[in-house]
């Protein structure tokens, strides 16, 4: 038997001391590394300093959270409200402080990009938001992460489910049901379901579904809720054509227009009695599938649209890694030969996101007139209305039509698209429609059209959307009393965005607390307004929201949370003074 020297436990501090406590070094070596540290910790705020000459730095303004965690503070009830009130400014005003200076840091401008060409070159590495796939595809990481992540449905750490999207559409579908409206929800399959080939060699046959899916359209199903997957016929398309873009999170224009030939069946079906959820079925909308020169809507010969992908700028590299993509689409054009125009008198409502605007918004740069609720009007030979919100799948769609329940004057059938992604990753909050009236309940009650008060003409590529919005404006001011942030350009698949603030004290106009709109990023880049904190009095010059919702209405935006939430008084504004 071998002799086993005796085990020695050293404690952390033993193991410290003997490793690197009695470590030699000279009065050079020492005087070296001490000047490395201090640069490295004090070169970049310098720099960034150096970049910022002319203003104020930006690293002053961390100093404000502290006058605006002293309001919150104000405004609260006891010592343990107004504690726990400025706790939670001071870290809203220390997280907005952090993002503002990362995505306008000196280093991370300049460094960044080229360190990430160099890995997404040699190393074949993506980032946060990206992965590199095979032969130059790129995928969106929370559409892989829906895919191969939990199921949406599993139960939490308490062994019960916590919301997610099956309550929110049950009231979203009862409150339907209660206007003799038929709910029909589509979600849409993300890249990694339908194109799981380009992302690895060693794949299950496609399409791949979250290993919840199943069980959320049965549950529907057993609601009275239709659920439409366009999943396999994406596949079995896909022998043909590709289904979706290669550097881009959306589907090509034939996906699309597949996806749009399916739902007019559906729409054009009688849903089982199983399906009436209690309530008298409408008479589904006549008509037959169309050809491309059948009277009223008909298709433009294609054109041909080249653009850069989403993810190509959320990996921020140049094009000389992933060039742009080419596509032909083909807009939709009423009985006169005009382009499409939503109709707020339509018998089908499409609420929708990205995927619905993909080739219809101008801000998503892959052209104009040829998106969902186009393709749609043309499969049923019917006008169709839209409310279609980039990102806006899970609630904001939802949120803006509960806004306007007059939208729903005549409504038949209402379409509920959203991308699958959102099933995992989406706020499904539980938003209730205003109980049916006479005036929501038939045609004579239908508001005027937003073409009355907002021109739909294209707006030119590259041109902010905003910059079209000129109507009557009026002087107001007030005080911020929350207000949200745009997240660092490059973290989300579009670059322009909304950002909503809860302004109070409001004089100048009929109400005194608003809702008011503002442009938080513009073609990528972040704008003055995100500078804007809670317990700021500004002015502005205001419209309602009503009358920029046609120009603006498809760009994402972040809304308000909580009771502020359901303020019917909405604004825009281009910019504010403070």
């Amino acid at each position: 038997m071998r002799f086993q020297p005796p085990k020695i436990d050293f404690s952390r501090e033993e193991v410290a001391e003997r490793e690197i406590g009695r470590t030699a070094a000279g009065a050079g070596v020492r005087r070296f590394l001490i000047a490395a540290f201090l640069l490295t910790v004090a070169g970049v705020p310098v720099a960034q300093y150096l970049t910022e000459s002319g203003r104020i730095p930006r690293a002053f303004e961390i100093f404000r959270a502290f006058p605006n965690a002293w309001r919150a503070a104000v405004q609260a009830e006891g010592i343990s409200g107004r504690v726990s009130a400025a706790n939670a400014s001071l870290k809203a005003d220390f997280k907005a402080f952090e993002k503002s200076l990362e995505s306008e840091s000196f280093i991370f401008r300049r460094a960044l990009p080229p360190v990430q060409r160099f890995t997404s070159r040699f190393l074949g590495l993506g980032n946060e938001k990206v992965y590199l796939g095979r032969d130059g595809w790129l995928f969106f990481r929370p559409d892989v992460d829906h895919v191969l992540g939990p199921g949406f449905l599993d139960s939490g750490p308490d062994g019960r489910r916590q919301g997610g999207p099956v309550p929110a559409l049950l009231r979203f579908h009862d409150d339907l049901a209660a206007r003799g409206i038929r709910l029909v929800v589509v979600p849409v399959p993300v890249k990694p379901q339908i194109e799981p080939e380009h992302l690895s060699s060693r794949h299950a046959p496609a399409p791949l579904r979250n290993r919840s899916f199943k069980r959320f359209v049965r549950e529907l199903e057993n609601a009275g809720i239709e659920c439409l997957d366009i999943s396999d016929a994406l596949v079995a398309d896909k022998v043909r054509c590709p289904q979706f873009l290669k550097t881009d999170t959306h589907w090509t224009p034939t996906a699309m227009e597949r996806a749009a030939g399916l739902i007019a069946e559906k729409i054009r079906s009688v849903p089982p009695a199983s399906l009436a959820g209690g309530h008298a079925a409408r008479a589904p909308l006549s008509g037959t599938r169309p050809t491309d020169s059948a009277a009223g809507f008909s298709r433009a010969p294609a054109t041909e649209v080249v653009h850069a992908g989403d993810l190509t700028a959320m990996l921020r590299v140049g094009p000389e890694l992933f060039p742009s993509e080419s596509v032909r689409v083909r807009p939709v054009l009423d009985a006169e030969g005009k382009p499409w125009r939503a109709n707020p008198a339509a018998e089908v409502l499409l609420l929708g996101d990205s995927f619905a605007n993909i080739y219809s918004a101008h801000d998503l740069g892959w052209g104009t007139g040829a998106g969902l609720a186009e393709q749609l009007s043309c499969e049923l030979q019917e006008p169709v209305d839209r409310i279609a919100i980039n990102a806006g799948g899970a609630s904001t769609a939802r949120q803006s039509l509960a806004r306007s329940p007059a939208r729903l004057a005549g409504k038949r059938v209402v379409v509920c698209e959203f991308a699958a992604r959102e099933l995992s990753s989406g706020d499904w909050k539980i938003l209730q429609l205003a109980p049916p009236t006479t005036t929501t309940s038939g045609s004579s009650g239908v508001q005027p059209t937003l073409e009355k008060q907002c021109g739909q003409d294209a707006i030119a590529p590259g041109k902010s959307p905003a910059a079209d919005v000129r109507p009557e404006l009026a002087s107001a001011t007030g005080t911020i009393h929350e207000i949200t942030h745009a997240p660092p350009p490059g973290s989300l698949p579009y670059k322009d965005l909304l950002i909503c603030a809860h302004v109070t004290d409001v004089s100048g106009l009929h109400e005194r607390e608003i809702l008011l709109f503002l442009s938080g990023m513009t073609n990528g880049t972040l704008t003055p307004a995100n500078a804007l904190r809670a317990g700021d009095n500004i002015s502005f010059r205001a419209v309602p929201w009503t009358t920029a919702e046609e120009k603006l209405g498809s760009i994402n935006r972040l809304e308000i949370s909580g009771p502020a939430a359901d303020i019917e008084d909405i604004y825009w504004t281009e910019a504010v003074a403070h």
